[in-house]
């Protein structure tokens, strides 16, 4: 009798013990994700599910992991997995519904989404995620409507209030988008920024153009200015193009947009300074344009890539070696150059350079979170040692 109570005793330590080290590398995991060791988070979420196969933060964490890695349909098996565990788990159907969008099914995504509300109505996330499945799909007001629930539960929601911004430009809601990204720049400048410059293309005729952090901060300026010019908000407007010149004083479509403004203000010679002003950078800029064309370009990083490529295609391994020597003297981490590289010195049976080449690059592909590429290497090399 003692003997049956003491293996149940046993066992029922072995699963409480199964448990914690589940927990442990689950915990060990969402860290390394935070370090961005991406590769290692996984291995610790598969050792975890291992040893706990209904371990359900381990599910849901790997599932965002995997949602970062755009693996769309292993985030998707990670939420199925939840949800036969617990059908009621509302992130499940979130993150479901997320990887759903990034597939472009829209239609599962709502459907998953709906499923998160009914169980649990304050999420704010769920709210979010709909209105982006909502402009997808060109339901505007819908769309609108979420991002209003999600700000309602979340006032801080900075993402909300761009997004909203965005939607309501759609509607010709001008002053609704003034108002919406002037509450993002004040909850979080950096984020609105960037949201700007990923939206840049539709006040801009350049859509390359690169720019840096205070050029996007510029841009929201600008789009704020042209708001409130359309609105016949002028002196405002004025005060937006003056601000952007002040942070850029070389800002031709500053110079010009105020000049139109002041135009309409009457102050006629304002307007004509401020585009003595565009004029003269532009002259300046052509002027620079001219010298450089007249100076020989220098090889870029994608040229020496696409030569380098080209030689491997034709079987001059030397040749593509020289081209990926030369890109690498840029940037020594381009795993992609070091792992051409490495076929190059293969294909010349210099299997010794050749491994060097190839464990560097599944380094760096590990390090930056593609596991895909980091085990394709992998296999290689355990043919080459």
């Amino acid at each position: 009798m003692n003997s049956s109570h003491n293996q149940q005793h046993d066992n029922s330590q072995t699963i409480v013990n199964k448990t914690d080290e589940a927990d442990a590398y689950c915990n060990r995991g969402l860290h390394r994700t935070y370090e961005n060791n991406r590769w290692g988070a996984i291995q610790d979420y598969n050792q975890a599910l291992q040893l706990n196969p209904s371990h359900i933060p381990t599910y849901l964490n790997r599932s965002l992991l995997r949602l970062e890695l755009a693996d769309y349909h292993g985030a998707i098996a990670d939420c199925n997995a939840i949800l036969k565990i617990n059908p009621n788990y509302a992130e499940a159907y979130l993150n479901r519904g997320l990887a759903y969008l990034e597939l472009d099914n829209y239609q599962k995504a709502m459907e998953d989404y709906n499923c998160a509300l009914k169980i649990n109505p304050n999420l704010a996330e769920v709210y979010f995620n709909r209105g982006l499945n909502r402009i997808a799909l060109g339901e505007y007001q819908d769309a609108i409507a979420d991002f209003t629930q999600a700000i309602e539960i979340n006032p801080n929601y900075t993402q909300a209030y761009l997004n909203r911004g965005y939607t309501r430009l759609h509607l010709g809601e001008n002053w609704g988008t003034i108002e919406d990204f002037d509450r993002a720049l004040q909850l979080d400048s950096a984020a609105s920024q960037a949201f700007f410059q990923e939206i840049n293309y539709i006040f801009q005729d350049e859509n390359n153009q690169e720019i840096d952090k205070n050029q996007q901060l510029i841009q929201g300026i600008l789009i704020q200015g042209n708001l409130r010019y359309e609105l016949g908000d002028y002196q405002s407007a004025i005060n937006n193009y003056t601000e952007a010149l002040n942070l850029d004083p070389n800002n031709i479509e500053a110079y010009n947009r105020r000049s139109t403004v002041r135009s309409a203000m009457g102050d006629y010679k304002g307007a004509i300074e401020d585009l003595e002003k565009a004029t003269n950078i532009c002259t300046i800029r052509e002027q620079n344009l001219a010298q450089k064309a007249s100076e020989p370009a220098q090889p870029t990083v994608n040229d020496y890539h696409q030569r380098g490529v080209n030689k491997l295609q034709k079987g001059d391994y030397y040749g593509a070696i020289s081209e990926f020597n030369a890109l690498l003297k840029i940037n020594n981490k381009d795993a992609t150059a070091l792992t051409c590289r490495g076929f190059a010195h293969r294909r010349l049976g210099d299997n010794h350079k050749a491994i060097v080449d190839l464990q560097m690059a599944a380094k760096i592909f590990e390090e930056r979170g593609d596991v895909k590429s980091a085990q394709e290497i992998v296999n290689t090399l355990k043919k080459l040692q």
